[in-house]
């Protein structure tokens, strides 16, 4: 049965709510009309995707032909298997993006690398993840506030911590960087996550954030969950974490409404 929380977040937003076995899944559509670029934000709240729906209404105002989906994963929804299950009612997308991820440091970045997750009955140390010197010179610039242990703990050695659901398997986890191996005994809960950094999508990206913010905008490794983009990825390999202020919105729609897209299909056909 469907919380009645979900009907107000649905009737708030505007949005339909999509069921299944899956559990719930909230899609706030802003069509323009059939048939044009789609691009999909997923925000794990309902405030991730404002500034972005607030930026599809004026730019559809001004005349720029795109449709904006959002996408809000309702409280004990398999993210993975209700996208699965309505990919035809969201459609071909040229773009798939997580809101939900925050700014590193509360200044605006794109990820490059995001850690995954893993479970161990007893911590353990792990081996450094590797980083070249123009990846740290850049993350100290780019966090010239925090103290060298910080970063050290935060993207190269992290540190265990109590996993959340141990009144029912024990144990701790910790963040996993690319390159690291996975030591012996533990689980891989969630795989960590490398994004392409030289496409067309993150110059669109990186352009708008640029624009709007008057900021130099890094690509930077993001200590985040990636479980979100690892659940878009089936609906187009063209993924990457976005947030910003409606003007970055604006302009990063206008520009993917100029990229490229897939073959059109949806539900409506």
């Amino acid at each position: 049965m469907m919380h009645p929380a979900a009907f107000q977040l649905a009737a708030e937003l505007g949005g339909t709510l999509l069921t299944g076995a899956a559990g719930g899944l909230l899609l706030v559509e802003r069509i323009q009309g059939h048939g044009l670029p789609q691009v999909a934000v997923l925000g794990l709240a309902a405030a991730d995707l404002l500034e972005a729906l607030e930026a599809a209404e004026r730019m559809q105002a001004r005349g720029l032909q795109v449709n904006l989906l959002g996408l809000v994963p309702l409280p004990g929804c398999d993210l993975p298997a209700a996208l699965d299950l309505h990919r035809r009612r969201i459609g071909a997308l040229v773009a798939a993006l997580d809101a939900g991820l925050p700014w590193l440091g509360g200044r605006p970045m794109l990820a490059r690398r995001l850690p995954g997750r893993i479970h161990r009955a007893t911590p353990v140390a792990l081996a450094k993840a590797p980083m070249g010197p123009l990846e740290k010179g850049e993350l100290k610039t780019f966090l010239a506030d925090w103290e060298k242990d910080r970063r050290k703990m935060t993207f190269r050695r992290p540190e265990w911590r109590e996993a959340p659901d141990h009144g029912e398997h024990g144990g701790f986890e910790t963040d996993l960087w690319t390159g690291v191996p996975v030591p012996e005994g533990a689980e891989l809960r969630v795989p960590p996550l490398v994004l392409p950094s030289a496409t067309p999508l993150t110059e669109v990206l990186r352009a708008a954030l640029r624009t709007a913010t008057g900021m130099a905008v890094p690509l930077l490794p993001l200590p985040a969950d990636p479980s979100a983009l690892h659940a878009l990825r089936l609906l187009t390999p063209e993924i990457a974490a976005f947030r910003g202020p409606v003007r970055a919105w604006e302009l990063a729609l206008a520009g993917l409404a100029r990229l490229p897209g897939p073959p059109h299909f949806c539900a409506r056909c």
